[in-house]
């Protein structure tokens, strides 16, 4: 009786062993989870960054903006209250003019247009903002603008081909940073344009009918324009012709649209809520 009393207590103890091995294992290691990825920021609504819109609908000289009261003023022409602004070109004087420091106040920025050009001809402006050598309301010598034009002469100096063609400059022709396309505006179509700056990104993009066009860098922030020449139709250059067009809608947003949103905003047309 003894002797099978002694072998169940070993026996015990043998069968204890693995529980103390485990008392003394190392513990496992505790595995973190994965941080969540942080969402992609979502883009800025057209509608909450559209700063100024010129439709065009009311008659007479004034040119409203009903978004963010820049109203500008018809120079040399009247609207005809049917929504357009229609322009004769040439050097008639007629064009609009918009507020002083409308642009220089933007960070990113998008300048929007639906237009009809008429006349075909080099250097005439769909918008020139900025100054001239001769001071306020007077063109003479661009120095310092933000414009696009319907179409630049070619360039054989500095190797550019003629086309639509948007430059920003701070010191004349010599200064400028330019973007531009491979041929000019389209003639007798009604057209959207889009001129988007993106400081972030150091770029100045061109649409046209919601496609890319260009994107080129742009290394200045807009606020170093000095615009007190802020024209729609005319150059602040006084050797340039004013634009011969009718415009059906412009636009100026706080923001750098997206592709997207500029593809979108063409498919709504000039009429619709952005």
């Amino acid at each position: 009786m003894l002797t099978r009393t002694l072998t169940l207590l070993l026996l015990g103890a043998v069968g204890c062993e693995p529980n103390v091995v485990d008392a003394v294992r190392e513990p496992l290691p505790v595995v973190e989870p994965e941080p969540e990825p942080e969402p992609e920021p979502e883009p800025v609504s057209p509608l909450s960054s559209l700063f100024h819109r010129y439709s065009f609908d009311d008659a007479g000289l004034a040119v409203i903006d009903p978004i963010g009261a820049a109203h500008g003023v018809a120079i040399g022409t009247q609207l005809p209250g049917d929504g357009t602004l229609p322009l004769a070109g040439e050097f008639t004087g007629q064009y609009v003019n918009l507020p002083n420091r409308i642009v220089s106040g933007l960070t990113a920025a998008t300048f929007e247009a639906w237009l009809t050009w008429n006349t075909a001809g080099a250097w005439q402006r769909i918008f020139d903002f900025g100054n001239s050598t001769a001071g306020e309301d007077v063109a003479d010598a661009g120095s310092s603008y933000l414009f696009l034009t319907t179409n630049a002469a070619a360039d054989s100096t500095r190797g550019l081909p003629s086309g639509m063609r948007a430059a920003y400059s701070r010191n004349g022709v010599g200064d400028e940073e330019l973007c531009y396309g491979p041929v000019a505006f389209p003639l007798g179509v009604e057209t959207q344009v889009a001129l988007v700056v993106a400081p972030e990104a150091q770029t100045f993009t061109l649409y046209q009918d919601g496609a890319l066009v260009a994107e080129c860098p742009l290394t200045r922030p807009l606020s170093r324009i000095d615009d007190v020449n802020n024209w729609l139709g005319r150059s602040n250059f006084k050797a340039d012709h004013d634009l011969a067009a009718t415009y059906n809608e412009f636009r100026i947003y706080g923001a750098a649209l997206t592709a997207a949103q500029i593809a979108d905003s063409f498919k709504a047309g000039p009429d619709a809520q952005p």
